[in-house]
């Protein structure tokens, strides 16, 4: 049976099919295969491969609320925009994205990617294939967290992408496929106004005090070098662990510091080790990683709040 566990990473396979008779013809079983959930184990509160997760990081006396597709508490939008009305001082989204949508996926990505998804949080539900459009059209609009704004950190593929605006995104997908113009706005024919990030920031009294995110396609490394490879999930847990582990908490200095000790660390990084992409050292995902993480808000701002 289907029962996935928070950091539960192994997992046993049994197979069999069945003839027209109703008859077994093969059998099999492949136990304890590991499978990690990476953007679980990047946001989490353990350790693994000797370094932890995001919230293993942060001061014991912070409040944590984990929605996680693993633990049930994270099954759609409704589950994401009921928590974030509650207010908190930081939220952290690691999964997948483009400008207009963060989501992530069932543990193991059952059924494959299209049916294990779990849309998390989307600027518009208007598209130009059926059923068109879902409501509310702009689903962040119900966000009610009303001056109790955080500091969003989201991994995922250009959420921060910030140069996409209505037309050009509804455009996009139409100029593709019937003249092969590619306009890069990366939202396959969504309507999208403003990016991701932005628009938590924009909210009037609402969403976010500020964001940082990818303008480009995000890089994850997958299975258990999840927190220590390359990439999306280290560079935003440093975050994390800038504030709570060296106390940098002044917003535009712990974003730079997480940067510099990103390029600091990865000059000197090989994983050679790693069965489905070794690391040899500093290459383009290591730059492109640095580049296009964007910081969406007024860098002056003391985290952790005013005393």
């Amino acid at each position: 049976s289907y029962d996935p566990k928070p950091y539960g990473n192994l997992t046993s396979i049994h197979v069999w099919v069945k003839n027209d008779k109703g008859e077994v013809v093969f059998d099999a079983w492949r136990n304890n295969t590991e499978m990690y959930y990476e953007g679980e184990w990047v946001t989490g509160e353990k350790i693994l491969n000797g370094r932890g997760g995001a919230l293993y990081y942060m001061p014991e006396d912070f409040e944590r609320e984990i929605l996680w597709s693993s633990n049930g508490k994270f099954t759609g939008m409704e589950d994401i925009i009921n928590e974030f009305g509650k207010g908190c001082g930081f939220a952290f989204f690691s999964g997948h994205g483009s400008p207009g949508v963060w989501a992530d996926h069932l543990p193991g990505i059952p059924g494959n990617r299209i049916n294990s998804q779990i849309v998390g949080l989307t600027v518009s539900q208007v598209k130009p294939y059926f059923p068109y459009f879902s409501l509310p059209f702009f689903p962040m609009e119900k966000l009610s967290n009303e001056n109790k704004l955080p500091v969003v950190v989201v991994g995922g593929c250009h959420n921060s992408q910030f140069n996409v605006s209505s037309i050009p995104t509804l455009l996009d997908i139409f100029l593709l496929l019937l003249f092969g113009k590619n306009m890069w706005m990366n939202t396959y024919g969504q309507l999208v106004p403003e990016c991701w990030s932005w628009y938590m920031v924009k909210l009037p009294g609402r969403g976010a005090i500020a964001s940082i995110g990818n303008t480009g396609f995000g890089w994850g490394w997958e299975g258990e070098f999840c927190t220590v490879g390359a990439g999306d999930g280290w560079i935003t847990s440093e975050f994390f662990r800038q504030y709570g582990e060296n106390g940098y908490d002044i917003l535009g200095i712990n974003y730079v510091q997480t940067q510099t000790s990103y390029i600091n660390h990865f000059k000197e990084f090989t994983l050679p080790e790693c069965w489905w992409s070794p690391d040899a050292g500093w290459d383009w995902i290591d730059e492109k990683t640095v580049q296009q993480w964007v910081l969406l808000g007024d860098p002056s701002l003391k985290l952790g709040g005013y005393s």
